[in-house]
């Protein structure tokens, strides 16, 4: 068991950082593994759309474009979470 403690997302009370369940309050604590999933699904997003935007015309485009917006918000909004995550965790 890790000696580093960070802090439980719910109650906020110090727990160690490899505890999946906080013994406090039984909060599951957050993965980063659904950030991670959020970031790969918003690149893929993004060249997807870059490409139907800069390589068709018409409809397909105006999609290619929407995708290109949508994946650069997946994989900003999904990095921050990640890092707003872990401030909270640390305390901080």
């Amino acid at each position: 068991m890790s000696r580093d403690r960070v802090r439980c997302t719910a109650c906020l009370e110090p727990i160690p950082s490899d505890a999946r369940i906080c013994p406090h309050c039984t909060a599951v604590q957050p993965s980063p593994l659904l950030d991670a999933g959020l970031v790969g699904g918003g690149v893929f997003a993004f060249l997807f759309g870059l490409i139907l935007t800069v390589m068709t015309l018409g409809t397909t485009r105006l999609v290619g474009f929407t995708l290109l917006m949508l994946g650069f918000g997946l994989v900003v909004g999904g990095y921050t979470r990640y890092l707003d995550r872990q401030d909270k965790r640390r305390g901080r």
